[in-house]
């Protein structure tokens, strides 16, 4: 009687949990990874800090620009002014010079850099660059996002298959258990054997509890990345298995790597970046040559004595050459670091590359072990399957021991498990390659 409680409990424990997850309703149900990226993509913080840092840099070519116009200022003073105190040389005698006490001051003037070595040209430059490298950087970030959420998605998916497994698994003993409770009360089997079932059936039930833990931790993971309520349990869509997942040859993903990657077109950004330093260090050997005009509107007039309480106006215009004397001996210092500055980047860029190749070959050879592997499990899957049925049959025939038939239940177990483990791991060793050459999942 307490061993068919046990079933009964087992039975609608496992029917409950079963019920409870495969309901359709608001907060569960199942939802594809193009829905789920758009919904990460949407409330991820980091990439609204990345889009600030791109709108940032597009700013700053915008106030870059401004430095090709003419720079204007102007200048009002009104103020009060002393009269002035005036000594013979040798101070031995003293005098007062009357000047009108209120001062009125108002200039305005205008400059234009036209010459400098290029700075400004180079200046506009760099700012350019340093905008496409946060806008490469953004997208990027975005790829990262894509990635990190499709492979948690592929994370719930396998425990959710995994859980099945152990489900499926629970009931096929729990049948087992019956057929062998059956034949205790025929005597044809001992109580070690019910024992030994129930031992199984404990071990599937404490597999299922850990990987519904486990999917419960994954999805409070993934409701944070997408920004939705701590409770959504979401159901991935079993279509993502049929991913199409083609690699011809390992040569047209290095390719890619070379011309789509976006870690190596920043690298690349890094060295015209240093190039242009190297050409703004060099700017400061040249002199600046400019174009000025003012204009002063002033009261008193005072370079008279006695001083003239009359407005006066004087303007003028011109051109201002200016020479930086100790550039001499500071530009080629400068410069000298800004060629080691360059070389530093262009051997960056080069490992940067060699790196990418490597790690797009390693990710190759995985993906084509992945194939193998799956073909390997489904094959294997195919074989503990007969064998299960062969003993089963065997034992219930008492032509094998009991040990025999776990021993081909837990082999039946593993290579479910396997199959579901391959499956898998070759869309994400997929998923794996394609972001490790062009730098996109393709979703």
């Amino acid at each position: 009687m307490k061993n068919l409680f046990t079933i009964f409990l087992f039975g609608y424990t496992i029917f409950s949990i079963t019920f409870l997850y495969g309901q359709d309703t608001t907060k569960n149900h199942i939802t594809t990874l193009p829905e789920v990226i758009q919904l990460a993509l949407t409330n991820s913080t980091q990439l609204k800090v990345s889009k600030t840092e791109t709108l940032l840099a597009s700013q700053k070519i915008e106030i870059t620009k401004l430095e090709q116009l003419p720079g204007i200022s102007t200048e009002l003073e009104y103020g009060y002014i002393s009269n002035a105190q005036e000594w013979t040389p040798s101070f031995s005698e003293h005098g007062v010079g009357i000047i009108p006490h209120h001062y009125t001051d108002f200039t305005t003037a205008a400059a234009e850099e036209i010459f400098k070595g290029g700075s400004v040209r180079n200046d506009l430059k760099k700012a350019t660059l340093e905008e496409q490298i946060a806008s490469l950087a953004f997208e990027k970030n975005t790829e990262d996002i894509k990635f990190l959420v499709a492979s948690q998605y592929l994370n719930i998916y396998r425990y959710i298959n995994l859980r099945r497994v152990y489900l499926n698994n629970a009931m096929l003993s729990e049948n087992q258990l019956k057929n062998i409770l059956t034949m205790q009360k025929q005597g044809m089997v001992t109580e070690n054997d019910v024992l030994r079932t129930q031992l199984t059936l404990s071990d599937l039930r404490l597999s299922i509890r850990k990987t519904d833990n486990d999917i419960e931790i994954l999805n409070n993971q993934m409701n944070i990345i997408l920004g939705r309520s701590a409770d959504t349990k979401l159901i991935p869509d079993s279509n993502i298995l049929n991913t199409a997942t083609t690699a011809n040859g390992v040569s047209s993903f290095i390719e890619k790597a070379v011309n789509q990657n976006y870690e190596l077109k920043i690298s690349a950004a890094k060295v015209r970046i240093a190039e242009t330093n190297l050409k703004l260090l060099g700017s400061d050997r040249y002199p600046s040559l400019s174009v000025y005009a003012a204009n002063a509107f002033q009261r008193p007039y005072i370079n008279s004595i006695p001083s003239i309480d009359v407005y006066y106006n004087v303007w003028q215009a011109g051109i201002s050459l200016k020479y930086n004397i100790s550039s001499i001996y500071q530009s080629p210092r400068k410069i000298k670091a800004g060629k080691i500055a360059l070389e530093e980047s262009v051997q960056s860029d080069l490992l940067e590359t060699q790196n990418k190749e490597t790690e797009v070959r390693t990710h190759y050879i995985k993906f084509k072990e992945a194939e193998d592997e799956l073909s390997t499990a489904q094959s294997d899957l195919k074989s503990a399957e007969e064998n299960y049925r062969i003993v089963e049959k065997k034992y219930y025939n008492q032509l094998a021991l009991l040990t025999d038939l776990i021993d081909a239940t837990n082999t039946k177990i593993s290579a479910e498990t396997n199959v579901t483990n391959a499956e898998i791991n070759k869309v994400y060793t997929y998923f794996l390659l394609l972001k490790s050459s062009s730098g996109s999942i393709g979703i």
